[in-house]
């Protein structure tokens, strides 16, 4: 005779199933993490910058006579790579949204500041880690 396994059973044994390929994938994520390591990426530039905005790929430099104000080139709204600055502003061609010197939107649809990044100056060149 064969034994009736009820709703309740069934859904437990269908979530212990579909727990082992998800707790191995984690596993195998976790072990690639410690082999590889999180790489750190370098941008190196001259210290020779022209006073306000300078656009290098991945970073935004604003140098003022007192300060150097570095961040990074992605819109806060949907990461979209700002490359052109309007005065004394920079705007996202994606959306419009517009920061000024200090990475703060003036414009939206953007609400949240441009990511400000550490940097320190080397050998006559500011060096970068992202």
């Amino acid at each position: 005779m064969k034994k009736k396994i009820n709703r309740k059973d069934f859904l437990k044994a269908i979530i212990y199933l579909m727990l082992f390929p998800l707790l191995w994938v984690l596993n195998r994520m976790f072990k690639d993490h410690q082999r590889f390591g999180v790489r750190q990426k370098e941008i190196r530039l001259k210290n020779n910058l022209p006073q306000g905005f300078s656009i290098s790929d991945e970073v935004i430099l604003h140098k003022s006579e007192k300060q150097l104000n570095i961040y990074s080139s992605k819109c806060t709204h949907l990461g979209c790579k700002i490359n052109r600055v309007d005065g004394e502003e920079l705007v996202c061609p994606c959306h419009g949204s517009r920061y000024n010197s200090l990475g703060e939107p003036i414009k939206g649809p953007s609400l949240k500041a441009l990511k400000k990044l550490d940097y320190s100056i080397e050998n006559n060149e500011i060096v970068i880690r992202l």
